[in-house]
């Protein structure tokens, strides 16, 4: 199915998407990396606890990223992402 024409792009803009507040797991992982996971005890299959957060995080990121394409609706519906320089876009000057 080809994709959906460019005078089809404002519609998707209106599509509500909360899967995609998914998308700040992956960086809230490696953001508190440092505060939750900063000691070498326990180990973790041999490996500091930090390091096996960091594995375990980039391991589980493109898991989550995975679903989030999948729950989102335009992604589901093969339509193109609505960009602001669009023709047709809302508050586009002219």
């Amino acid at each position: 199915m080809p994709p959906a024409p460019p005078d089809e792009a404002p519609e998707t803009a209106r599509v509500r998407r909360p899967a995609l507040w998914l998308l700040l797991v992956p960086a809230l992982l490696y953001v508190l990396a440092p505060l939750v996971a900063n000691r070498v005890e326990p180990r973790v299959l041999g490996l500091p606890f930090l390091w096996a957060w960091v594995i375990g995080a980039t391991v589980l990121s493109p898991l989550v990223i995975w679903l989030t394409a999948r729950l989102d609706p335009v992604y589901r519906a093969d339509a193109p992402e609505p960009l602001a320089g669009d023709p047709g876009t809302e508050g586009r000057r002219p």
